[in-house]
């Protein structure tokens, strides 16, 4: 009988143990392991440094804020939710980098990667069309391996997601002063969304209806609800991304 009671505390604290560190990007889910195969780990070292998202067999984006290549090693990571799972996974070592031209803007980076095996390459995501704007009250969602809680920056192994709704830019404003034109903002309000993006996360895809329609920015405030989380509308450099595509190479 003793031994049964210990089995179940044992068991009790494992399951308290996931829940903090395993079942949420903030307030969110594990994301299906047959859906969102564009997500993209920016490591460094083997350390998940930010998230990113392909979009085609040659780049990926990520937010230009996303720092790394100082200290060590720099590979993105494809192909897999669980960032701790041998095999299926895809390292690939970065080519280069580059941002817009000046005068667009330095809230977004491309990374070129080497060429990935057709048969191995995850399917790319859809950018949205840059005359189609994202409405308000307009349900999306966000994934990454970032940290789950506000007070703990230790990114986790297994890929999360959580819904988020677009509120509008005057509402957004009236919390963030200063807010540049060419931002998206999800959540915030009391009545909308008790989760979002949170630190690393930083560099994934902001997707409404299937489509890449903003970059999620850094963000060190992962209380929610709270302060709106900000994602960089993505149709602003649609013109850049594109011909970086075509050009296979970065311009």
């Amino acid at each position: 009988m003793r031994g049964l009671s210990k089995f179940l505390l044992l068991f009790l604290l494992a399951c308290q143990d996931q829940n903090v560190l395993g079942s949420k990007i903030i307030n969110g889910t594990t994301a299906d392991d047959k859906l969102m195969n564009y997500m993209v780990s920016v490591q460094e070292d083997g350390k998940h440094i930010c998230g990113g998202f392909l979009v085609s067999k040659h780049f990926v984006v990520t937010h230009g804020g996303c720092e790394f290549g100082k200290k060590g090693k720099v590979m993105v990571v494809l192909g897999t939710h669980d960032l701790n799972k041998p095999g299926f996974k895809i390292k690939e070592q970065i080519k280069s980098t580059c941002k817009p031209p000046p005068g667009i803007g330095t809230d977004i980076m491309l990374i070129e990667i080497y060429p990935i095996e057709p048969e191995k390459l995850p399917k790319e995501i859809q950018l949205q069309d840059p005359e189609t704007d994202v409405k308000e009250n307009e349900k999306c969602q966000v994934a990454g391996w970032g940290p789950v809680d506000n007070n703990d920056n230790r990114s986790v192994d297994q890929l999360r997601v959580v819904d988020v709704t677009v509120i509008s830019p005057k509402a957004c404003k009236d919390q963030i002063p200063g807010l540049r034109a060419n931002a998206i903002c999800t959540g915030g309000q009391p009545t909308t969304d008790n989760g979002g993006f949170c630190k690393s996360d930083a560099g994934g895809p902001l997707v409404c209806k299937g489509k890449a329609v903003g970059i999620a920015t850094v963000n060190d405030n992962c209380s929610f609800p709270g302060l709106p989380n900000v994602s960089i509308d993505i149709s602003k450099y649609r013109s850049w991304i594109n011909a970086c595509i075509k050009a296979k190479k970065c311009l």
